[in-house]
């Protein structure tokens, strides 16, 4: 009796321990959800990475968390919260509560922050200014700028988070002088995070062009302050385009095929920015448009103004279960690297979709490792849904013997 009495109380104070251990490291959840997600990283322990894999999770594909491979992933990017000109987050569009902001509150976030960590990977945050207007008014405001690294800085310590991204996207030619303030702004936050804690990482996201045309980014500058910089190399054709391409072309920039290229885009970068600190972004998605002539390599997309022009992200998994995307109405390009097709809707109008495969994602992922860059950088997560195809390739070029 009195072993079975000792056994029960060992068992209490080893519940009652692992309660509270969990409550305090990780109280974003209940401990309840923490321990079984420890559970799960006993069960399936995190795989020994050789490079970085990093994918980002936009606030809309929250759905599709189930599918993600934490065991593979070093790291889940929330993309993201959105600034104003005065370093604040935007949380009102339209008359509606933000969605990035919204669902950064949301349980499923909160969770989903501490079951990653629990998995063996970081969780990181992107900070998004996509309004060249709204970057100047940071950049001239030492006020705007500590209202945002104060902000930043909040976020890190509420969430316990691993990194920051940051991703200013400013189109067309800035003024030089937004360089130097660019960098003195990076430096600030560097130094604030650093304070808080030495391990939080700093990234910047960087445009197909940034390296070739003028941009905010001093090379030299700034790649001593950030610990890694992630190509957004996808794209290259968007939403509407004049005329139909691939997403994200591997070569043909020199050949005239195409206005630039990916191989070209990380030849230049890699004249700045040490190679082990460069992230190669890869698209998981391609681009349905409505065209002239879907046969015609590259067709004329249909403008904005006129009512059949159709223009949709079409995920890896959805050009796997889109029956109209037919062998026979299929090409491989030999300079992108990408399959492309062409069919005739319902109503008769023409349609180009260039998207990846699993061939060409894998040449993209072969890229990576021979240029030695410090890994890839997947947009984005969820859109494989279940199908296992990508994680095994991942799994098989990125691991560990």
């Amino acid at each position: 009796m009195k072993k079975i009495t000792g056994f029960i109380l060992v068992l209490i104070i080893l519940i009652t321990a692992s309660w509270f251990y969990f409550a305090r490291t990780y109280p974003l959840t209940s401990p309840l959800k923490s321990s079984v997600y420890f559970m799960q990283h006993i069960i399936k322990p995190h795989a020994k990475m050789q490079k970085e894999t990093i994918g980002f999770l936009p606030y809309w594909r929250l759905d599709d968390i189930q599918h993600i491979r934490l065991d593979l992933i070093t790291e889940v990017n929330y993309f993201g919260l959105f600034v104003n000109g005065e370093g604040e987050f935007v949380t009102v569009v339209n008359g509606e509560t933000n969605p990035g902001k919204r669902e950064w509150e949301s349980e499923k976030v909160k969770d989903l922050i501490t079951k990653t960590q629990i998995m063996g990977a970081k969780f990181t945050l992107t900070i998004v200014c996509q309004d060249n207007d709204d970057i100047e008014s940071i950049l001239d405001s030492e006020t705007a700028q500590k209202n945002l690294i104060t902000n930043i800085l909040s976020e890190v310590k509420s969430r316990d988070l691993d990194g920051i991204n940051i991703d200013f996207e400013y189109l067309g030619t800035p003024d030089e002088k937004y360089k130097q303030k660019f960098t003195d702004f990076s430096k600030r936050l560097k130094q604030e995070l650093k304070k808080h804690n030495p391990d939080v990482r700093l990234a910047v996201s960087i445009m197909p062009r940034s390296a070739r045309i003028p941009d905010i980014f001093d090379f030299a500058k700034i790649v001593p302050i950030y610990d890694y910089f992630i190509g957004m190399s996808y794209d290259f054709y968007g939403s509407y385009p004049e005329i139909a391409g691939p997403i994200a072309p591997m070569t043909g920039f020199n050949e005239n095929k195409f206005f630039f290229d990916t191989t070209t885009m990380y030849e230049d970068l890699g004249k700045h920015i040490p190679k082990e600190k460069i992230l190669m972004g890869v698209p998981h998605y391609g681009w349905d448009w409505s065209v002239t002539d879907g046969k015609k390599i590259q067709s004329a997309t249909l403008p904005q103004d006129d009512p059949d022009s159709y223009a949709a992200v079409i995920s890896y998994a959805r050009a796997r279960e889109n029956k109209d995307l037919k062998k026979s109405q299929c090409k491989f390009d030999d300079y992108a690297k990408e399959p492309w097709c062409w069919y005739t809707d319902k109503k008769g109008i023409d349609h180009q979709v260039w998207y990846e495969d699993t061939k060409s994602i894998g040449i993209k992922y072969d890229f990576a490792n021979e240029q030695n860059f410090g890994g890839i950088a997947i947009w984005v997560l969820g859109y494989d849904k279940d199908y296992p195809d990508l994680w095994n390739m991942m799994k098989d070029k990125f691991t560990s013997p």
